[in-house]
C-alpha cells in the first residue's frame, strides 16, 4: 500500500510541475497575476510542500529541525497563493472575501510561528504529535480548497447556461468543472485526514488507500484541466455537438 501512495503522490508532483512550468511560462508573457499565484499554488504546496512534508516525517526534529519548519511554511504559502488566486479570479472586489484571505493568512502565520518554536525548544516532539498545531495548519487548507470548489463548479453552472447559447467554449467550461473536481478531491483528503487525526487513526491501511485514490483522482482532473490531449478534446466536441 506504501507503494501505491508513493505513486500516486509522485505522479501528481509530476503533473503539478508541468502545469506549474506552463502557468508560469504564460506569466512571464503576459505578466497576468492569476498565472503567477496558480503557478506559485502548485510550486510551494506540491512541488516543494509535500516533499518536504514527507522528508521530514522520516527525521526527527532533533536531528533536523528546519526541515520540520520547511514544510509547512512552503505549504502555507503555497495555499496563500492559492486563496489569492480564488480571490482574484472569482471575487476581486468582495471585501467579505478579502477578510477571509486575511483571516486565514493570518492562521496559516501562526501554525507555522507554533511550529517554529515547538521545533526548536528543548525536546521538540513530532508532526504526529502536535494535533493542536496541526489543525491550525491544515483547517485554513481545507477551506481553501472547498472555497476555491464552490466558486469554480459555481462558474461552471453559468457557462453551461452559455454553452447552451452558443456563448461560451466547451473546453473552458470543462476545465473550470475539472479545476472545481480537482480541488473538491483534494479538499476531501485533507478533511479525511483531519478526521483521522483527531481519532487517532492517521494513515491507517483503508486511509492510505482513500487518499491515493483522490490523489489520483485529482492528479487526473489536473492534467486533463491544463494538458488535455487531442482524444479528449474530440471527446469533448462530440459530447457537445450530441447534447
Amino acid at each position: 500500500m506504501e507503494t501505491v501512495a508513493a505513486i500516486s503522490v509522485g505522479f501528481l508532483i509530476l503533473v503539478a510541475l508541468l502545469v506549474a512550468i506552463k502557468t508560469f511560462s504564460l506569466w512571464y508573457r503576459t505578466r497576468a497575476v492569476p498565472e503567477f499565484l496558480l503557478g506559485g499554488y502548485l510550486t510551494c504546496a506540491t512541488v516543494l510542500g509535500y516533499p518536504l512534508v514527507i522528508a521530514s516525517s522520516q527525521v526527527s526534529p532533533a536531528q533536523m529541525w528546519p526541515l520540520h519548519v520547511a514544510g509547512p511554511a512552503m505549504t502555507s504559502v503555497g495555499f496563500t497563493c492559492l486563496l489569492l488566486f480564488t480571490l482574484n479570479v472569482f471575487r476581486p472586489e468582495a471585501r467579505w472575501a478579502k477578510a477571509i484571505v486575511g483571516v486565514s493568512v493570518l492562521v496559516f502565520s501562526t501554525g507555522v510561528a507554533l511550529t517554529f518554536i515547538e521545533m526548536t525548544g528543548a525536546n521538540p516532539r513530532g508532526r504526529e504529535e502536535l494535533i493542536g498545531i496541526n489543525l491550525v495548519t491544515t483547517t485554513p487548507i481545507a477551506f481553501a480548497y472547498l472555497w476555491t470548489t464552490i466558486e469554480s463548479l459555481h462558474y461552471y453552472q453559468r457557462l453551461k447556461l452559455r454553452l447552451r447559447l452558443g456563448l461560451a467554449d466547451v473546453e473552458v467550461a470543462n476545465r473550470m468543472l475539472l479545476w472545481g473536481l480537482m480541488t473538491l478531491s483534494a479538499g476531501i483528503a485533507v478533511m479525511i485526514s483531519l478526521v483521522g487525526m483527531l481519532l487517532g487513526s492517521f494513515l491507517t491501511t483503508t486511509m492510505v488507500f482513500v487518499l491515493s485514490c483522490l490523489g489520483t483522482f485529482q492528479t487526473c482532473c489536473l492534467f486533463l484541466a491544463f494538458h488535455p490531449p487531442g482524444w479528449y478534446r474530440g471527446w469533448l466536441e462530440r459530447a457537445r455537438s450530441q447534447g
